[in-house]
């Protein structure tokens, strides 16, 4: 073997060539094991493809347990496929509410069920693994190259599946794809979420109803106060955050307090408040800076909450997320671009194959890239309120450019900028990455390319997994038969 060399005037270093062993073949790999992965992994294994999934973490549910964002903006009897099943089976076991407009569960409870679901449906999962690199023949993908305590190696596969969150994969194997806002690539903050135990709800929901509209924003599925259903959520506390600021005993990004995936019985509280801006997910550096500022925003948070809101004063940190919550990155260029336009005016399409319910409106960024959330100035926070509607999304969203052989999941899909605020949400991410398990078994049997998949046929298999297609779609796959 030759030895490394090292052009330091170039700054960067030759490596000799090498053989990397082939440890796995499968028909559908699944790159990330995030909410859309788990949905890919169980889509494809149950369209009968022998299924694998390669995750970093130590476990399963990505944005749902290593960010502990567990709160689905969504009513269970909107969801579709493994997403309502899921929802369903967490709250049987008593670690989810289904009784409200959101859908509240414990991260712990989720991670669990993720397990058993891949485990039942023979998907070989393979944590504490990082994919390095796209094998490619020409413009299509084999496989991935990994890197884990096992060395350097190599799976190769008939379709894959990128779930990445970032398009790591896409990126790597030469797909279009854009990064953060258009005009300036700009991207959402960044956040770490914590959760507290130890709080008197009783004490703290009197609180609020005693002074509604100081404590409130205007839109009522950001607020709901329903202890006798196991339902509490709280965003607000504006005047405390205010005079928080003032003193100094806030961070400048914290304009407001909100409290969320709130279990009533046991008195925990899930904090998602931490912002840091003008970071990149795709950037090593960038995490890292984004994470320790958010956790030092959260040692500020955890004082002033427990200060001045009564109910709060013996809280104590459970835990905090294992992982920064990463927002928005790289989404692929597909076939077709979906504008917000189209979900606005609720654009239905011939090749669609999911119809999403979320509690949504025109111009409600949650989580601007410029800043200033929660701000006086913020209609989002102070007087926006949404309304429970859908939205169609069509294949063509699926299938990144330049890539033959891959399908895409989660919030990596062809969207733009303002139409990935409404995609971008877990209870979606968990329904796209369900489609791109099904395209990615059905092209891995058939020996196609995912775009050029039949799509009666996928609609077909879509709905015999009790995916909601949309009427217009169901109508035409009925005449079709």
């Amino acid at each position: 073997m030759q030895p490394t060399s090292i052009h330091s005037q170039e700054g960067y270093l030759v490596e000799p060539p090498r053989q990397t062993p082939i440890v796995r073949e499968v028909d559908v790999l699944v790159c990330g094991g995030g909410v859309s992965g788990v949905g890919a992994a169980l889509g494809a294994a149950r369209t009968g493809a022998k299924t694998m999934v390669l995750e970093r973490n130590a476990f399963l549910g990505g944005a749902a347990t290593a960010v502990i964002m567990n709160t689905w903006n969504v009513p269970v009897s909107r969801m579709t496929g493994v997403a309502r099943e899921i929802a369903l089976e967490l709250a049987q076991r008593g670690e989810g509410n289904i009784s409200g407009p959101t859908f509240p569960f414990d991260p712990e409870g989720f991670k669990q069920l993720s397990s058993e679901l891949l485990t039942q449906a023979g998907v070989e999962v393979l944590n504490y693994t990082w994919v390095e690199d796209a094998i490619m023949d020409g413009s299509r993908i084999k496989g991935v190259i990994i890197q884990n305590k096992s060395g350097r190696q190599a799976i190769l596969a008939r379709t894959v599946v990128d779930a990445t969150g970032d398009a790591d994969v896409a990126a790597a194997a030469g797909a279009e794809y854009v990064k953060g806002r258009e005009s300036d690539n700009k991207m959402r903050p960044m956040s770490v979420l914590f959760r507290l135990g130890g709080v008197d709800l009783d004490k703290v929901i009197e609180y609020c109803r005693s002074q509604p509209k100081e404590y409130f924003t205007a839109d009522p599925n950001f607020h709901i106060i329903a202890p006798e259903k196991g339902l509490v959520r709280l965003s607000g506390f504006f005047h405390i955050a205010e005079k928080a600021r003032a003193a100094g005993e806030l961070p400048e990004e914290v304009h407001y307090l909100r409290f969320e995936g709130i279990d009533v019985a046991r008195g925990i509280v899930t904090v998602n408040n931490s912002r840091v801006y003008g970071v990149d997910g795709t950037n090593a550096w960038d995490i890292s800076r984004a994470d320790t500022q958010a956790r030092l925003q959260n040692r500020q948070l955890r004082k002033v909450i427990r200060k001045y809101i009564p109910g709060f004063e013996n809280a104590y940190v459970i835990d905090s997320s294992p992982t920064v919550g990463v927002r928005e990155t790289r989404r692929v260029r597909g076939p077709y671009v979906l504008p917000q336009e189209d979900l606005l005016t609720q654009r239905t399409f011939d090749d669609s194959v999911l119809r999403v319910w979320r509690h949504m409106a025109a111009g409600r960024d949650w989580h601007k890239a410029d800043g200033g959330e929660g701000a006086p100035n913020d209609s989002v926070y102070r007087t926006a309120v949404t309304d429970l509607t859908w939205y169609e999304l069509p294949w063509r969203v699926f299938t990144p450019n330049r890539v033959e052989g891959m399908v895409v999941g989660g919030r990596v899909l062809s969207v733009t900028h303002d139409a990935d605020m409404w995609t971008r949400g877990q209870y979606c991410c968990l329904a796209t990455g369900q489609i791109a398990g099904i395209g990615a078994a059905l092209s891995a049997a058939e020996g196609t390319s995912p775009a050029a998949l039949d799509i009666r046929t996928l609609q077909r298999t879509l709905v015999q997994q009790g995916i909601d297609i949309g009427s217009a779609a169901e109508s035409l796959l009925a005449r079709a038969a």
